[in-house]
């Protein structure tokens, strides 16, 4: 038998090339064989998984810089300030609303023009009834014009047999800068009853910037 050569020479990819000859009847060379092609074959799985791991950490880094992107985009997003400025803007159509069985539609223009950053409108809704016995309804959807996307605020008031009460509160409105400053009113339901002391008021009290 010729043995092992002195030298391993390695295949392409880096596997080591065995050169054994004809080890005949040796079983020392058939044992060095054997342990030189499970060191072969071990080699060439560690490689396997050199690979793999290589692969999958160079996705995950793709992966964690998309994810810190998008915290960073978040933390952009937070960073911008909202401020609410309180304003009193009055539309003489809307300052006693005594609408009973009918459903008007009402669009009223800002005087001045809101802030290009303008992104809501806060309207009061309030209600005034004075007498005695009688019923005050009154449901409206309020949309600045055109801006279908920011969608609509709807309000709804059932108010039974009431005396002598107030009632009061705030909705916001979606604002687009871009589109005309005026404001859609649609009066979906009405009914008022009980005398003309009863009725409905709606301005705007403010808007938030951002």
């Amino acid at each position: 038998s010729s043995g092992i050569n002195a030298e391993w020479p390695l295949r392409p990819g880096g596997m080591l090339q065995l050169a054994t000859g004809d080890c005949g009847a040796s079983t020392t060379c058939w044992d060095d064989d054997l342990r030189l092609a499970k060191l072969e074959s071990l080699v060439s799985h560690l490689q396997r998984e050199v690979a793999e791991l290589t692969a999958a950490k160079v996705q995950t880094e793709a992966e964690l810089k998309i994810t810190q992107d998008m915290a960073k985009s978040a933390l952009g997003d937070c960073s911008s300030a909202w401020n609410l400025k309180r304003t009193q803007i009055v539309f003489p159509n809307l300052e006693k609303l005594a609408l009973h069985q009918t459903t008007p539609t009402y669009v009223e223009t800002m005087p001045t023009p809101l802030p290009n950053n303008t992104r809501a409108v806060i309207v009061q809704v309030f209600c005034n009834f004075w007498n005695s016995d009688g019923h005050a309804y009154l449901n409206v959807d309020i949309q600045q014009e055109g801006n279908e996307e920011g969608g609509v605020a709807s309000v709804e008031n059932t108010h039974f047999r009431v005396y002598a009460n107030t009632f009061y509160y705030e909705v916001m409105v979606p604002w687009d800068g871009t589109l005309p400053d005026r404001l859609k009113f649609v009066v979906t339901s009405s009914y008022q009853t009980g005398g003309t002391d009863n009725w409905y008021r709606l301005r705007v009290v403010g808007y938030i910037t951002a």
